[in-house]
Parts: structure tokens; C-alpha cells; sequence
């Protein structure tokens, strides 16, 4: 005859290392993680009331939201978001998030600040991203404004001097063979994208056409293929309209316009 109050009776491990199944009066009643099993002592000859057993089950499903939480947030560092749309998309309600972030920032297994700080001297090293781009991906992960300003504080101006000049360099090689002005207006855009300063990229490009002064041959050069490329595209027209053309679509390109005319002049249709 089952007593007035549900007794445990049995506890077993199961094959997943930590976890055990319970029995009440007998029958298999709930399986649990190691931590709920000690701290409501659910060993042979324990009885609970039912209102005991509900906060048991409710305690073993925010052990279960802290276990994924932990194992999502010690594989790398995660934001406290991360961790909590993590958490949002396995189902748990905001309730037990709560409970869990709460928890894991007592561990000090989630710290926003120190996760910004690393991610800024992170940042510095590769040389990928400026300060502005660093901010906007912390922002993205639901890092705090304060605490992100306060991390890059460790990314003063003279450290993106350090780093943007190997960008400048591998950028315009990359658009060697656009005109001059249209590389430095890429690598320009391009820098900005990556969330550099205006005046630390303009400091840069200075310096870099300093160093590498414009080979005129080559512009011409690449104004001459180019042309060639414009030239044949528009062959259907004729006079003003085919000049205008081939003088608009070479000025987009960031070819200069005298240059243009004098090349109409050397190649008439």
C-alpha cells in the first residue's frame, strides 16, 4: 500500500554521466541531475508532499537550462545575450533565463566587461577592425554601451595608425588595376566599413602615396584598356552621344577627364 506522502525508493545512475533516475513508491518517477539529487536529498526513504515534488521538477529544469547555458558559454566566451538567445531558442522560458544568467554571472562564467576587453585587444591584434567595427559588433552581441566604451579605451589612435597602414597596403594592391582615384576611394570606403577613423585612414593613404607615387605610364595604361573595354560596349553610337558616353562611364571609374578627351582624340570613331 503506497504511503499518504510519495517515497522515493530506488535511485539509479543512467547511462548519462551525472544523471539519475528516481522512483516513487516503486514506479520510475523523473530522472534528475546530480545537484538537484543532493540538495533535496532524493535517496531511499525520503518522502516528499506534492508541492515538494513540483519544485523538485521545477529545480531539475533550470539545472537543465544551466547545463546547455554552461556548455554553450564554456566552449568560447559568449554576452550574457548570446547566452540568453541561446537559451530562448531551446524553448526555456524568461523566468528560468533569468535564474540561469543570474547563476552564471555569480560563477563568473558570463562578464560582459571582460568579454568586450578581449574582444577589443582581440581586435587590435589581427588589425581587421577599427574602433567603430568593434563597437558595432559588441553592440550586436548586447554588449552594454558603457562597457564598450570603457574597453576601447585599450584601442587608442596611435594602435590603428599601427594597423592600417599594412590595410592600406593590401587593399590598394587589391584594386591595382582600377584608376589610382577609384582605389583610394575603395580602400577609403572599405576601411570605413571596417570601422576606422576618417582621419587616422586619411593619415594612412598619405603616407601611402607618399611612399608609392602614382606610375603615370601605368594610368594611362589602365585608362587605355579600360577605354578600349568602354569603347566597344557603346559602338553603336556615334559622335556627341559616343563621346559622352565613353567620357561618363571612364569618369565614374575615377579617370580624369582631360585625360579622357585626350584619349578620344588619339582613337576617334
Amino acid at each position: 500500500m503506497k504511503s499518504a506522502m510519495p517515497k522515493v525508493t530506488k535511485t539509479t545512475r543512467t547511462r548519462t554521466p551525472g544523471r539519475y533516475n528516481i522512483y516513487l513508491d516503486d514506479e520510475f518517477a523523473f530522472a534528475v541531475d546530480e545537484k538537484v539529487l543532493i540538495k533535496y536529498n532524493l535517496f531511499p526513504d525520503t518522502a516528499f508532499t506534492p508541492e515538494e515534488i513540483e519544485d523538485i521538477k521545477a529545480a531539475e529544469f533550470e539545472q537543465k537550462a544551466y547545463q546547455t547555458a554552461l556548455k554553450y558559454a564554456t566552449g568560447q566566451m559568449r554576452t550574457k545575450m548570446q547566452v540568453i538567445m541561446k537559451l530562448k531558442e531551446k524553448g526555456f522560458p524568461n523566468q528560468v533565463i533569468g535564474q540561469v544568467i543570474t547563476r552564471l554571472e555569480q560563477a563568473n562564467v558570463l562578464d560582459d566587461r571582460l568579454y568586450a576587453e578581449m574582444y577589443v585587444q582581440s581586435a587590435v591584434r589581427s588589425g581587421k577592425l577599427g574602433p567603430k567595427g568593434v563597437a558595432q559588433k559588441l553592440k550586436q552581441m548586447g554588449v552594454d554601451h558603457f562597457l564598450i566604451e570603457d574597453a576601447l579605451v585599450q584601442y587608442p589612435a596611435e594602435d590603428q595608425a599601427d594597423v592600417i597602414d599594412q590595410q592600406v597596403e593590401k587593399l590598394m594592391a587589391k584594386y591595382h588595376n582600377q584608376s589610382h582615384f577609384m582605389a583610394q576611394r575603395k580602400t577609403t570606403q572599405k576601411l570605413m566599413q571596417l570601422g576606422f577613423e576618417q582621419r587616422v585612414i586619411k593619415r594612412a593613404l598619405t603616407q601611402y602615396l607618399s611612399d608609392h607615387p602614382v606610375d603615370q605610364d601605368d594610368e594611362l595604361e589602365k585608362l587605355g584598356n579600360e577605354a578600349d573595354k568602354v569603347a566597344a560596349r557603346y559602338q553603336q553610337y556615334d559622335g556627341w552621344d559616343f563621346k559622352n558616353k565613353v567620357k561618363v562611364a571612364l569618369y565614374r571609374k575615377g579617370y580624369d577627364l582631360n585625360r579622357v578627351d585626350q584619349w578620344l582624340k588619339e582613337n576617334p570613331k
